[in-house]
């Protein structure tokens, strides 16, 4: 695979000649081009509109860019202070992303649809299977599933919705002690160390396990 860099004016041009391999922002491991480093200050945008942006996104990536016709005409300003790999790269750009209402989502190897925010809880983030100190400290949009040990997924759900940015974003499921996150990674993390605290065994609960069973009345 050949990569070319330059920098023209303020906006970064990506050109991967011969490219089979995709990435995402959640991709992991650390071997062949999601290693690859970029130097601080080459991802340089100052007002830039927003298909530049994207231009940039899809050359990273090497996915087709899946554009809504509903994304909000923004113009984008982020500068690398210090070097990034391809995948850091698209966090930071999935991050600035997300502060200007645009969503990221990859769909399938070859594909990374663009969303207003408001249309993303309606759309699919790929799932992270990574541990909770692991996630992205990034606005890159994910699902996150865990299960939690003490309390009820609903019971909790309802406890951490004022920490959730995007609306219906929380799930708990009772009859399998599960829950769903589908947020930005940065904030599923801040979550899960809410839940980390409220998934406890408490004097209340070990007195509910003591109280006798009631006994049904004789007919």
């Amino acid at each position: 695979m050949k990569v070319i860099l330059c920098l023209s004016g303020m906006v970064l041009s990506a050109v991967l000649a011969l490219a089979e391999e995709t990435y995402t922002s959640v991709d992991q491991g650390s071997g062949g081009k999601r290693a690859e480093t970029f130097p601080p200050g080459l991802i340089k945008f100052e007002d830039a509109d927003l298909s530049e942006v994207l231009n940039t996104y899809r050359d990273l990536s090497q996915r087709t860019i899946v554009r809504s016709t509903a994304l909000p005409a923004v113009k984008v300003s982020i500068h690398s202070q210090t070097a990034l790999t391809r995948i850091e790269a698209l966090q930071a750009l999935d991050t600035v992303l997300a502060q200007n209402g645009i969503v990221m989502i990859p769909q399938g190897t070859k594909f990374v649809k663009a969303v207003a925010r408001q249309a993303a809880a309606q759309e699919t983030p790929p799932i992270v299977n990574l541990p909770p100190d692991q996630l992205p400290d990034c606005g890159t949009y994910i699902t996150y599933i865990v299960e939690v040990k003490h309390k009820k997924p609903r019971d909790l759900a309802q406890a951490l919705q004022p920490f959730a940015s995007m609306p219906n974003s929380i799930l708990g499921v009772d009859h399998a002690d599960l829950m769903v996150f589908r947020d930005f990674s940065s904030n599923i993390r801040r979550m899960l160390h809410v839940l980390e605290r409220i998934d406890k065994v408490t004097p209340e609960d070990k007195l509910e396990k003591k109280k006798p069973a009631k006994s049904e009345p004789k007919k």
